[in-house]
């Protein structure tokens, strides 16, 4: 069994997507700082800058964040109500289908060819409760201590 068959190639996307999904991040990036900013303005305040107290006291600016509260809690109720429907479309599309299925089952020579060693090490490895595997510079495996620990703490499989 070659090595390359465990490699999984995944194709890039298209140009146009990756485009649309940069500019879609950037867009809402900036609409969640643009959110966050009557917080970064009171913190600001209460380390002592003088902006804050401006802003919201004599530019009514407390009026207007007042104003902003009923469009924060329509979007707060917007996303809710998009992210409940596609939970649902998604509910109705794949409730009750078996999606997933088991890969099929390595073989223990496939194993033991793929890492170099015997068949029965393999079952002995695949029945082990506790190992370890020390690998060589190339990947390869040097040595398996069986039972997990090292030196005066090694212990054995029950």
């Amino acid at each position: 069994m070659k090595q390359d068959a465990y490699i999984v190639s995944i194709k890039p996307k298209d140009r146009r997507d990756q485009a649309r999904d940069t500019v879609l991040t950037l867009l809402m990036w900036g609409v969640y700082i643009y959110l966050w900013i009557p917080l970064i303005t009171l913190g600001a305040w209460l380390a002592g800058f003088e902006r804050f107290y401006e802003v919201m006291i004599d530019y009514g600016g407390f009026e207007v964040v007042m104003g902003l509260l009923d469009w924060y809690a329509l979007m707060i109720i917007t996303i809710a109500a998009c992210i409940v429907s596609w939970a649902g479309i998604n509910y109705r599309r794949f409730h009750g289908k078996e999606r997933r299925y088991s890969a099929p089952g390595t073989q223990t020579h496939e194993i033991s060819e793929f890492f170099g060693i015997s068949e029965t090490e393999v079952s002995r490895i695949q029945s082990s409760r506790r190992l370890v595997i020390d690998l060589d510079e190339l990947g390869g495996i040097s040595q398996v201590t069986h039972g997990g620990y090292s030196g005066a703490e090694k212990q054995t499989d029950p």
